[in-house]
């Protein structure tokens, strides 16, 4: 199982021209183990910069599994950023809900989160 930086979607559903192919592939390669876990956050993120509701029906559609913002999930996330007080909120708890659905890697473009040296996940670069 993979899980999947925010900024892959953006530049999926944008079809960045820089970015559009490579997040394509990284989306199929997520695909090949099932359906993606996808954190409420990312969600929100997405939405944050589009009302369009063909946006939020792509990722209720049935490849993606919705992954509420939970009590283990708030532990995991905190102490991912106790040990990385760089780490924004957010990116904790994509981190930490990879990490409780046993995902094998996250994938970002994040230059901050690849530095990252996690001995919980793995973080792969887009």
């Amino acid at each position: 199982m993979i899980l999947l930086d925010t900024n892959i979607y953006i530049y999926f559903l944008e079809k960045n021209p820089e970015f559009f192919e490579s997040s394509e592939k990284a989306i199929k390669e997520a695909l090949q183990y099932g359906v993606i876990p996808l954190p409420t956050i990312t969600v929100m993120e997405i939405m944050s910069g589009t009302d369009n509701k063909k946006v939020l029906n792509f990722f209720t559609e049935g490849q993606f599994k919705i992954c509420d913002f939970t009590l283990n999930t708030a532990v995991l996330a905190g102490k991912l950023r106790y040990g990385h007080k760089a780490l924004k909120a957010a990116d904790a708890i994509q981190i930490a809900t990879a990490m409780e659905q046993k995902a094998t890697y996250f994938i970002t473009n994040d230059e901050k989160l690849l530095k990252l040296n996690l001995k919980e996940i793995e973080i792969r670069n887009l």
